[in-house]
């Protein structure tokens, strides 16, 4: 059998996979990518994964103030760029632009949503009522984030995280730039620790980016929280799981 990171590499020090309509093909309707950043200097490279995933890209801006009109701003010009291609004044002379205009992605497809901040407001509700508005947009009828990509500073991401697994939403595949190092910074390692034992499985590292697929191997659901004797009650539930199958290995081979 194929190994899950087989099916995945690197595009622009992303991971990603490598062949989209096969990996996504259980999906119907319109693929979703949401990318949520505190930077327009991504955007080329966010394209670049929109145009790989033959997906509709929605930037979730984590700006403060003022700032969010650099994505407006740049969303217009993006979309701009993408009609008119190599026609848009002076695209020649800036590479940026020049990439922008040569990545086959229709401007009808990218847009920039509302304000990723709003994700993790005070409301028990507050990520569902903020990607709701996301879905209505692109008109998805399962409400499905088929790729998510979470790139801001400050070890933001792992607010993000915990708000999406608390809200109930569970990406196919989630991109992550940790701000810190996952071995090294305890509330990082905690997050990551939460988000694997939530259903996802980490399938590719590189560059600082870290990969997760979900298959929905949820280890919180193996065991009861309410016992008190237990020191920890996942690895109780695996340790007990593991010595049922030796046992059964060993009467097997006794009665060969």
């Amino acid at each position: 059998m194929e190994s899950l990171d087989s099916l995945f590499h690197v595009v622009r020090n992303r991971p990603l996979p490598k062949e989209p309509l096969s990996f996504f093909q259980y999906k119907q309707g319109n693929r979703l990518f949401l990318t949520v950043t505190d930077s327009t200097d991504v955007w080329e490279d966010d394209l670049i994964i929109a145009e790989r995933l033959f997906a509709d890209m929605v930037v979730l801006p984590f700006v403060k103030g003022s700032a969010g009109a650099d994505h407006t701003a740049m969303m217009s010009q993006v979309q701009d760029i993408l009609k008119q291609r190599m026609k848009y004044p002076n695209v020649k002379d800036d590479p940026r632009l020049e990439k922008i205009a040569k990545t086959w992605v229709l401007g009808n497809k990218v847009r920039v949503g509302p304000p990723a901040d709003s994700i993790l407001g005070v409301s028990e509700n507050s990520a569902a009522e903020c990607l709701a508005s996301v879905f209505k947009e692109v008109k998805s009828e399962d409400s499905v984030i088929h790729f998510m990509k979470v790139e801001v500073n400050g070890g933001a991401e792992r607010q993000f995280v915990y708000k999406l697994l608390d809200n109930g939403f569970r990406p196919s595949l989630l991109l992550v730039r940790w701000s810190h190092d996952v071995d090294d910074n305890v509330p990082t390692a905690h997050c990551v620790g939460h988000l694997l034992n939530s259903g996802y499985c980490l399938v590719s590292v590189h560059e600082g980016y870290s990969l997760y697929h979900f298959n929905d191997q949820v280890l919180y659901d193996i065991c009861s929280m309410k016992v008190p004797s237990l020191k920890n009650p996942i690895m109780d539930s695996l340790l007990k799981a593991a010595s049922e199958f030796q046992d059964t290995q060993n009467t097997s081979e006794g009665k060969n």
